[in-house]
């Protein structure tokens, strides 16, 4: 029995119903469905691989990804360009500013570019596991384990045997586990590799008497021989009695002989760091054959105890850093996770049991789905069941990249974050400095737009409502500061953080213009569009909010890595002064979207539009609450707060996102607004969080998407804390202020090891009432002052 079935049990035994339980799994007595797998399946990974188990008693699946498998790209056509140009577009822009200057709006048309060969993330696979005779049970249970990252499933089969699998996915050795055991001696039993979905003539299915192999090309081309090649392997530990039917290994019934293992490995030809030019931006890297086989039989030489406790060491040692124990108000400790969450309503007074599973489950996720060694989690975090997904689940980063990481650095995550800064230092800088040059005549720094693959498709694509979004970059840079003031890691800031961030602020040096239309004397982006809302125009309080922050961010680390290059310094330090900041309060009271008067009919009220990019500042941004002192002053909180009532609660005519409305939970969360906080989480659960506690993109229809689920994870640490940089200039001691939007129904709860800016992390707990009552430092050695949102001192440095 797993420990996260066992607590379920121990909390109804002992009838804990209101008093604080840890949430720490999810169960199901049903098999998950291959047609539903996104919305019934629990997924686990290592980073670089995914694994879904589905299916039946007697032929269990389990479902396969690779963090690398996309078809598109170089690997589809020589011709790839990143979107960019084949020569110069910046000519146009003098033109396309003036125009916008005089009209208010215009247009980027000669700018544009388009998506050819930009490919999406594919499935790898399904491994099936046959156990002859086995066709129903009478009874059945299936588990994930948070404390370990472990799925096991148990069934009583018809056979009169009970049947156990257990499956994870360990980064310390590179592989994926599959264990079967019987309380009897195990029937003849069939493991195979299938991938119907993709031309079965790019593929190839092998079996040896000890594995099973699936691997191929994603596709072949007249002009390019070959797609990406990939290699999948299935490999069983110490059995006699394997052997080869066609392609698939059959391990034969022998008496006393009751389980058998296998370990999966997976990776494929492709290499970030060949995607320069030095390499002809190939990303073409040495086959993987070698290496799978390699990382297979060296599994396979441990026993599943050993390989088991490497595995739970790595995931227990990032869970634990971090925890949430909330009251069982709703008496769900013990019910099954899909009656948890069907009877769940937004119009209900909530339950803090399922809320702190999810913020839990967001967690393993991440750990699940990002690791040094891979790319970072994508919009289906490392899991699809589908040869081309919903916008291939891609990277797209004008919320949705983003959102991924809202809860990596304050809840002990944040060394898994390096995946994404290699990702940007290897597929966003080499191709985006060229995007600099030929669509902005940048002569320094990079640029990236909306929608990116995984092989550095930094040029525009052919709508510029959505593709005309330059500001991708900056936002991420708020990220990178993040990820430095937590980790006070200054070794990690001057190798890659800090470079970064100044390549992205050489880019906006060269692009600021001043503001021909109002004559201000301020410095605007033309042109520019608001995330995927709006016209073409000048001046989007979005980008100006980001890139106060990034030349900020200059500023406040410059000495952190001993920057020496004192005129870029002075040119941030100039720009500064006459850069518009982005916050503009309109004629009924909101937080302007467009620098354009209101009269232009651009910001009107009641637009629910999905996103909230006029916000970025205030969360998960800070320019805003943070720099413009906009946490403290009433007039913008009013600003803020008129903005969220128009903009509706996450469910408009143009989408039903889940992220949608877990960005309003955290942007009320942060005007300490607990009842409206409160409400956009449950109404986010209500509506988009399936029974498997995965979000989905239409209501709880699919596609799947995963940002939700951090962005979640995001917001209740919005109602936990208030924790944001100051201005470089700002010398005063910092301040924490915990509980800003508890509610009371979370009454007497704790959190452990929650990370704050400047190094350590603080323990608290809160009264019936959720204000925060105590609060205990470790590892702080900086001047602080923790307060509770009433204005009591909690603790200091």
């Amino acid at each position: 029995m797993t420990m996260a079935r066992l607590s379920f049990i121990l909390a109804l035994g002992l009838g804990l119903c209101s008093f604080a339980v840890d949430a720490k799994g999810l169960w199901s007595s049903t098999p998950a469905a291959y047609n539903q797998i996104m919305q019934q399946a629990y997924p686990i990974g290592n980073g670089k691989l995914g694994a879904m188990p589905f299916g039946s008693p007697g032929s269990e699946q389990v479902n396969l990804n690779i963090d690398s498998l996309w078809w598109g790209g170089p690997f589809e056509s020589s011709s790839y360009n990143g979107g960019n140009p084949t020569s110069e577009q910046y000519q146009y822009l003098p033109g396309i500013r003036d125009y916008i200057f005089q009209q208010g709006t215009g247009n980027v048309t000669q700018l544009l570019g388009s998506g050819s060969d930009y490919g999406t993330f594919t499935v790898l696979g399904n491994l099936t596991i046959g156990i002859n005779g086995v066709t129903s049970s009478t009874t059945y249970n299936r588990t994930l384990d948070f404390d370990t990252g472990v799925h096991t499933t148990t069934y009583n089969a018809n056979d009169g045997n009970t049947y156990t699998s257990t499956v994870f996915c360990s980064y310390p050795d590179q592989v994926c586990v599959y264990e079967l055991t019987s309380t009897g001696t195990l029937p003849s039993t069939t493991v195979s590799f299938e991938n119907l979905l993709s031309s079965q003539s790019y593929l190839n299915l092998t079996c040896a008497p000890t594995n099973i192999v699936l691997s191929g090309y994603t596709q072949y081309h007249s002009d390019w021989p070959l797609g990406m090649e990939y290699y999948a392997m299935a490999r069983v530990i110490s059995s006699s009695t394997a052997s080869c039917s066609g392609t698939s290994l059959v391990i034969a019934e022998k008496s006393g002989v009751n389980s058998f293992s296998l370990i999966i490995g997976a990776d494929t030809n492709y290499d970030q760091t060949k995607g320069d030019a030095a390499n002809e931006f190939s990303f073409l890297g040495v086959s993987p054959v070698k290496s799978v086989q390699d990382v297979t039989s060296e599994a396979a030489s441990k026993s599943v105890s050993t390989l088991l406790a490497h595995h739970t060491t790595d995931y227990s040692g990032l869970m634990s850093a971090f925890t949430i124990t909330l009251p069982d108000t709703a008496k769900s400790a013990g019910l099954e996770t899909s009656v948890i969450i069907s009877r769940y309503s937004s119009s209900g007074s909530g339950d803090p049991y399922l809320e702190s599973l999810l913020f839990t489950y967001g967690r393993h996720l991440f750990i699940s789905s990002q690791r040094e060694n891979s790319l970072p989690a994508n919009l289906q975090g490392r899991w699809t069941q589908q040869y081309e997904p919903s916008w291939g689940a891609d990277y797209h980063a004008n919320i949705n990249l983003q959102m991924n990481h809202w809860g990596a650095d304050q809840t002990g995550l944040g060394e898994l974050q390096m995946a994404t800064w290699n990702y940007i230092q290897n597929t966003w800088v080499p191709r985006g400095t060229l995007t600099a040059q030929l669509l902005y005549n940048a002569p320094l720094g990079w640029v990236t737009h909306d929608e990116m693959n995984t092989f550095g498709h930094t040029g525009m694509k052919d709508a510029a409502q959505w593709a005309n979004y330059p500001a991708s970059a900056a936002w991420m840079m708020q990220h990178v500061l993040d990820h430095y003031e937590y980790s006070q890691n200054a070794t990690w800031m001057t190798a890659q953080g800090y470079p970064l961030m100044k390549g992205v602020a050489e880019f906006w040096l060269s692009q600021l213009q001043p503001d021909e239309f109002f004559k201000d004397g301020t410095y605007v982006v033309n042109p520019c569009n608001s995330p995927e809302h709006g016209p073409t125009t000048f001046g989007c309080t979005h980008y100006q909010q980001l890139i106060y922050q990034v030349f900020d961010s200059i500023l406040s680390t410059s000495t952190v890595v001993d920057e020496t290059n004192t005129t870029f310094l002075n040119d941030i330090k100039a720009a500064l002064v006459t850069l518009d900041k982005g916050l503009h309060i309109g004629t009924w009271g909101e937080v302007k979207e467009w620098k354009l008067p209101d009269s232009y009919g651009y910001d009107f009220k009641n637009d629910t539009h999905r996103h909230l990019s006029q916000l970025v500042g205030w969360y998960p941004g800070y320019s805003i609450a943070s720099f413009q002192g906009g946490y403290t002053n009433a007039t913008i909180q009013n600003a803020v707060a008129t903005t969220l009532w128009s903009r509706g609660n996450g469910n408009g005519a143009d989408a039903n996102a889940g992220w949608e409305k877990v960005w309003r939970s955290a942007c009320w969360a942060r005007l300490n607004a607990t009842d409206e906080a409160y409400f956009e989480l449950r109404y986010a659960i209500d509506m988009n969080f399936a029974n498997n506690g995965l979000s989905m993109y239409s209501g709880l229809a699919q596609p799947f998407q995963i940002d939700a689920n951090f962005g979640l994870v995001g917001a209740i640490l919005a109602m936990l804390v208030v924790d944001m940089p100051q201005l470089n200039t700002d010398t005063s001691v910092h301040s924490v202020v915990l509980g800003p939007a508890i509610p009371a129904i979370w009454g007497a709860g704790s959190v452990k090891g929650l990370r704050l800016r400047g190094g350590g992390y603080v323990d608290f707990s809160w009264d019936n009432n959720g204000v925060a009552t105590a609060a205990s430092l470790t590892g702080r050695t900086k001047s602080i002052k923790v307060l509770a949102k009433n204005g009591n001192v909690l603790t200091s440095l």
